[in-house]
């Protein structure tokens, strides 16, 4: 697909109803490339994310596209408040008790990335799930902080996996799970590579020269010779969240006061 033949008004304007899609402050220029390239729009390449990144800050600046998350570019403002009466009434919307307190176990959701924070924290925070975020191979001080907060808990623990269907992305979610030692059970939400093949996912080209390719290609039927990636962000959010709610449903009691 020539960037010359690419009507860029049309891209701009789906990129438009995707990112009004995921709602408010919830959509990365990342799942917008990804979701484009999933539906034939755009091919994937870094100059055509580049290119797309032009046009949709163009647009922006414009006021013509809703603002995008960047996870890594954020002010970091210490908190303050004009006055002590509205301190007291802003921490009475903050409190909240422990909503997993009576639950038969406790119930973790991981995310490969950080492009997937907000939506996660979004579809189980009522229930009171941590979301946990490893960003690729986790820190040694992320692990330890993880298994020091299973060991204050004597319930079962439960973790849900999300992340990319490469083989970096299984090592990740092996490496992590080993590291940590606390999970009872351990799930892949998404994305497998039957999800994959089921949704009808486009591969990205995959990192040559990656030592765990060989392995991943051989219990996948993939050619060797030819690396590739499934992106999570190619998958429709309704989509990745009903599969992530249908993953929590069997476990949570909805009867335990809260």
């Amino acid at each position: 697909m020539g960037l010359r033949r690419i009507r860029w008004a049309t891209v701009v304007a789906r990129a438009r109803q995707i990112a009004n899609g995921y709602g408010p402050g919830n959509c990365t220029l990342r799942q917008v490339h990804y979701r484009l390239v999933a539906e034939g729009v755009i091919a994937n390449s870094p100059p055509m994310y580049r290119r797309l990144s032009a046009r949709c800050a163009e647009a922006r600046r414009r006021g013509d596209f809703p603002d995008l998350v960047d996870t890594l570019r954020e002010v970091h403002v210490p908190p303050a408040w004009p006055d002590a009466g509205t301190f007291l009434e802003e921490m009475v919307d903050q409190f909240g008790l422990d909503r997993t307190h009576g639950q038969p176990c406790a119930f973790y959701l991981s995310a490969e990335k950080d492009t997937l924070r907000t939506l996660m924290t979004g579809w189980v925070g009522e229930l009171g799930i941590p979301v946990l975020v490893v960003r690729g191979f986790g820190s040694q001080s992320y692990v330890d902080v993880v298994r020091t907060r299973a060991a204050h808990d004597e319930r079962e623990h439960r973790l849900l996996f999300v992340g990319d269907c490469d083989a970096s992305g299984e090592d990740i979610e092996r490496d992590f799970v080993a590291r940590t030692g606390c999970w009872s059970t351990v799930e892949r939400v998404a994305l497998t590579y039957e999800q994959v093949l089921a949704y009808d996912l486009p591969p990205a080209e995959g990192k040559r020269g990656d030592p765990r390719w060989p392995a991943f290609a051989r219990r996948h039927g993939l050619d060797p010779a030819r690396p590739v990636q499934w992106e999570v962000e190619a998958l429709d959010p309704d989509e990745l969240q009903r599969l992530v709610l249908a993953a929590v449903g069997p476990y949570i009691d909805r009867d335990v006061p809260r």
